[in-house]
C-alpha cells in the first residue's frame, strides 16, 4: 500500500465544480491561511442582554480618558454598556423613545467627543462620549436620514427621509448648523442626485463616497466654491443593494451589489465573489431580507464578514444566522455558521488575579505586569442572537472542511485504506467519500467517520473511481492550522 501525493486543502469556492479542481465546496467555521485553514473562535458574552433586538452598535474611545465604551440601539431605545455592572444603561432621550423602521439599523458617527446616531424614524441624536448621561436631539434641525458619516470637519447625512436621492451636510466645523444654501460664510448645503437611484450607503474620511442603487460617487470638498462639495461619478450601474453591507477598511470599501460582493478602491470596484461565492450566497440568503445583510470589519486581521439571514432560519427576522468571511489579503473565503444580530469592533477586558488560570509559579505563566492582563487589545465582537455583547475569543467552533474530488489513480479505480491530516490538532476525524462517476444521479457515498490511530492515520476502506475527504475538528479542540491530507492508497483495475 503506497501513500498518494499530498493533497493540499484548497480555497473555498462552492460556485465552481470541485472535480479534479483546486477549490473546495466545504469550509465551515474556519479562517483562511496561506497554507490552508485555521480555527474560528466562539463568542464569549461579556454583557447582560439588551431588553429587545439589537438594531446597531458601535465601539468608541473616550477622548478624555482613552477607554473603550460601547453603545447599542434597539428599535425604540439607545443604550450604553456599563463595564462595572455588565448591563446596558438606558441613555435614550429624556421623555421619549425612538422608532427605527423594520429591517433598518441605527447609523453612528463620531465627531470629536460627540457620538451621533440617526435613523429614518427619529431626529439625529447626540451624546458627549466622556460625560454624557443621555442622548438628545442635535441642534440645528438636521434632516432625518438613514446614513451618516464625517468628511473632514463636516457631518454628512445620506438617504434623507425627505428625499432618498439626496445628501445634506452641516456647516464647516459647526455640526449644529444645517440650513442649506444660505451663504454669508456658511457652507451647509444639500445635493440631490438626478440619476443613480436612492442613496444606499455612505463612507466618510478625507473625502466621501456615496453609494446609490446604480452609481458610486466621490464627494470632495472644494474650499471657496459656491457648491462647497464636488460630486464625481466613479461608476455607473454599480452600487450597494444592502445599506449595511458597506464597511470601510483603510482605502477599501467592501459592499454587496445585486450581482455579488465587491471591493471599491482607487475609483473602481473589483469583484471578489464572482465564480466563488456569489451563487452560493444567492441560493442561501432569504431574498426578502437581502437589505438586512450586515458587513463586519475584523479589527484583528485583514478580514471582513458578511452576515445574512438564510432561507428557513428562525422566526426572529433580526437574527442573521450565516456569515461569509473574506480575507482580502489572501483573497480567500470561508463560511461561518454563527447566529448574530450585529458586529462591532471591540477590545479585550482586563484580567483580574482571580481569573488567571493555574498558579503564578507555573512554568510559562506570564508575569503580573504583562500588558495582556490590562485588556484593551482589539478584538472582533458581535451582538449575539440573545442580544449580548460578546468577544470572539472563546473555544474554537467545530470545523468542517473538504478536499476537492479527484481521480487519484487516473484512469483506474483507487482503494483508500487510511488518511492522515497535516495539522497540529490532537483530535480530528475523517470521512472518506467515493463514487464511480461525477453525475447528479451518483451522489458521493461517505464511509464511517474515524479518528487517527497512534500512527496518526484515520483508517477507512473505500474503493471507488473518485474520492474526496471530509475532515471534522471537534468544537473546543486547540489547533492553529490544517494544511493538507495524505491518503494511503493503491491503484485498482478499470472496473
Amino acid at each position: 500500500m503506497a501513500e498518494a501525493a499530498r493533497v493540499a486543502l484548497a480555497p473555498f469556492a462552492p460556485d465552481v465544480a470541485t472535480l479534479d479542481a483546486s477549490v473546495s465546496a466545504v469550509a465551515r467555521n474556519v479562517m483562511p491561511r496561506a497554507d490552508g485553514w485555521g480555527p474560528f473562535a466562539s463568542p464569549v458574552a461579556i454583557s447582560a442582554a439588551l431588553p429587545a433586538g439589537c438594531r446597531g452598535a458601535i465601539e468608541v474611545k473616550s477622548p478624555a480618558f482613552g477607554f473603550s465604551s460601547y453603545f447599542a440601539g434597539t428599535a425604540t431605545q439607545l443604550f450604553r454598556y456599563n463595564a462595572g455592572t455588565g448591563v446596558w444603561d438606558d441613555v435614550s432621550r429624556e421623555g421619549g423613545t425612538y422608532s427605527v423602521p423594520p429591517g433598518d439599523y441605527w447609523s453612528f458617527a463620531i465627531y470629536g467627543n460627540r457620538l451621533l446616531a440617526c435613523s429614518l424614524g427619529t431626529p439625529v441624536q447626540v451624546i458627549n462620549i466622556d460625560n454624557g448621561r443621555r442622548f438628545a436631539a442635535l441642534d440645528g434641525n438636521p434632516p432625518r436620514a438613514r446614513h451618516m458619516g464625517v468628511v473632514g470637519e463636516f457631518v454628512v447625512l445620506a438617504g434623507l427621509a425627505s428625499d432618498p436621492n439626496a445628501v445634506q451636510w452641516s456647516d464647516l466645523g459647526d455640526i449644529e448648523f444645517w440650513q442649506p444654501g444660505v451663504g454669508n460664510g456658511h457652507t451647509s448645503d444639500l445635493q440631490i442626485f438626478p440619476d443613480g437611484g436612492a442613496v444606499t450607503g455612505f463612507a466618510g474620511g478625507e473625502f466621501g463616497i456615496v453609494f446609490q442603487e446604480r452609481a458610486i460617487r466621490r464627494m470632495v470638498f472644494s474650499p471657496g466654491s459656491a457648491e462647497v462639495f464636488g460630486f464625481e461619478v466613479f461608476e455607473e450601474n454599480r452600487g450597494a443593494v444592502a445599506p449595511w453591507s458597506l464597511t470601510k477598511v483603510g482605502a477599501r470599501v467592501f459592499f454587496l451589489d445585486r450581482d455579488g460582493f465587491y471591493a471599491f478602491q482607487g475609483g473602481a470596484s473589483t469583484p471578489i465573489g464572482a465564480e466563488r461565492v456569489n451563487r452560493f450566497f444567492a441560493g442561501r440568503v432569504d431574498p426578502d431580507q437581502l437589505a438586512s445583510v450586515v458587513a463586519i470589519r475584523d479589527v484583528g486581521g485583514p478580514r471582513v464578514l458578511f452576515a445574512y439571514r438564510s432561507l428557513g432560519s428562525s422566526a426572529d427576522l433580526g437574527v442573521l444566522d450565516e456569515i461569509l468571511l473574506y480575507d482580502w489579503l489572501l483573497d480567500r473565503w470561508s463560511f461561518i455558521g454563527l447566529p448574530v444580530r450585529f458586529g462591532i469592533v471591540a477590545a479585550t477586558l482586563p484580567v483580574s488575579l482571580d481569573d488567571i488560570p493555574g498558579s503564578l509559579d507555573d512554568p510559562g505563566q506570564l508575569s503580573l505586569d504583562d500588558p495582556s492582563y490590562a485588556g484593551g487589545a482589539p478584538s472582533l465582537g458581535v451582538i449575539t442572537a440573545d442580544n449580548r455583547l460578546a468577544l470572539l475569543n472563546g473555544p474554537n467552533l467545530e470545523a468542517l472542511f473538504e478536499t476537492a474530488e479527484a481521480m487519484i489513480s487516473r484512469p483506474n479505480r483507487t482503494f483508500v485504506d487510511a488518511v492522515r491530516l497535516d495539522s497540529d490538532a490532537d483530535d480530528w476525524r475523517v470521512a472518506v467519500g467515493g463514487r464511480e462517476a461525477p453525475s447528479q444521479s451518483r451522489p458521493v457515498v461517505y464511509r464511517t467517520e474515524t479518528g487517527p490511530t497512534v500512527e496518526q492515520f484515520a483508517p477507512c476502506r473505500s474503493s471507488a473511481r473518485y474520492h474526496r475527504a471530509r475532515v471534522r475538528i471537534p468544537a473546543g479542540t486547540a489547533w492553529s492550522y490544517a494544511s493538507a491530507i495524505e491518503p494511503r492508497a493503491r491503484a485498482e483495475g478499470l472496473r
